[in-house]
């Protein structure tokens, strides 16, 4: 099998949910080659040859018709999240739900996180997804050996996006605050830096928004620490539904790398197979009680745990029987070449479509951030184009 693989992220999810399956999967043999790029084709090389698309999170409605009339529908469509629901605490965003919603209803076969986030997916696209859904949940690449249970000596907090918390922000973070100042533990923070954070955190070490694999390697490296994953459980319906379709990433990173943690109450970590840390309502008391428990004997448990998510979860075994299995689901039945794929351009389309590539390459998270501050009738014009 050779892939072609389609995706607008330039991060953390582009190495969790394609870069390492997609290595992993060529590591076994079961790929023989990829190429990667973006919405706009505009680097893939005319004569690559290849047999499956993979298209993850992508919302440009145009290219979605195009893949569709071209290969026949034959794609994988990869999204990790609810993008049809509006989160509150999210605030604007530049996610074209029509776009989503026409990949959904297009593609082949849907790739999603869980059972829970297809049923989500299916009711707000308002389409059947009967026998086009496969569940790859995610996972990851480990180190060899288990870590050796110790006694925590930090706390972990890691936010690749806005903090998923509205009401119950205030009782958790100040049950974290509170644990941290009592015990003299250091709170390490990965990713985006939540203003939320403030008023509650004595003095986090913040380490910014470091590479996917330098972050794998500090959570393998860093001592034993006590993982600090919330989600909220008391908003308004369809933030909820935004929400309850994350995925239990944050199990398989903490529990994977020995770390053990606490995690709120929420259907993406009370609804797995995976079972690592403590789960605890919304309140401070719950949340303290919670971590107290953890600092005291749940780090004893930190190995068992440890080998039960690398058994379910190592990217050796997600690649193999989730990833795989999907794309051979949408594998095209003669290979075709990017000349082919790739739409026809004028010279003005050339033009925009290698500045947008550009912009891709180099950081459309921050173009997002700036678009977000343009006015509505820019901003719906900026969707055309990024």
């Amino acid at each position: 099998m050779r892939v072609l693989a389609i995706t607008k992220d330039t991060f953390i999810l582009r190495q969790v949910r394609l870069a390492q399956p997609l290595l992993n999967l060529r590591r076994q043999g079961l790929v023989a080659d990829f190429w990667v790029t973006d919405p706009t084709l505009f680097d893939v090389p005319q004569d690559f040859v290849f047999n499956a698309v993979w298209v993850q999170k992508v919302d440009d409605a145009g290219l979605l018709e195009h893949l569709a009339e071209r290969l026949e529908g034959r794609f994988l469509y990869d999204l990790d999240d609810n993008l049809l629901a509006r989160a509150a605490y999210r605030g604007q965003d530049l996610v074209n739900r029509e776009g989503v919603k026409l990949g959904v209803r297009l593609c082949g076969v849907l790739a999603v996180t869980s059972a829970r986030l297809a049923a989500l997916l299916e009711r707000y696209a308002g389409v059947s997804l009967e026998g086009r859904v496969a569940v790859c949940p995610n996972g990851g690449e480990f180190q060899e050996g288990l870590r050796a249970p110790a006694p925590p000596r930090g706390l972990l907090f890691t936010s690749s996006d806005a903090l998923a918390l509205t009401s119950s922000a205030a009782p958790v973070l100040s049950a974290v605050g509170a644990f941290a100042r009592r015990h003299r533990l250091p709170i390490y923070c990965f990713g985006w830096r939540p203003e939320a954070l403030r008023a509650h955190w004595p003095d986090p070490v913040y380490l910014g928004l470091v590479p996917y694999w330098h972050y794998q390697a500090l959570l393998a490296s860093l001592p034993a620490c006590v993982g600090i994953a919330p989600l909220e459980t008391a908003a308004d319906p369809e933030t909820l539904d935004f929400i309850n379709g994350k995925s239990d990433v944050k199990m398989v990173e903490f529990g994977g790398h020995g770390h053990p943690a606490v995690y709120s109450q929420a259907p993406p970590y009370a609804d797995t197979d995976l079972a690592a840390g403590m789960l605890a309502p919304n309140t401070r008391e719950a949340w303290e009680e919670a971590l107290e428990e953890v600092l005291r004997e749940g780090w004893r448990r930190s190995a068992e745990e440890q080998a039960r998510v690398r058994q379910q979860r190592h990217m050796n075994r997600i690649a193999r029987e989730c990833w795989h299995p999907a794309l051979a689901r949408v594998r095209l039945p003669r290979p075709m070449r990017g000349a082919r794929l790739k739409p026809a351009r004028g010279l003005l389309g050339l033009a925009g479509s290698a500045l947008r590539h550009l912009v891709y390459q180099q950081d459309y998270r921050a173009m997002k951030r700036l678009q977000a501050r343009l006015p509505d009738w820019v901003r719906n014009l900026a969707r055309r184009w990024y």
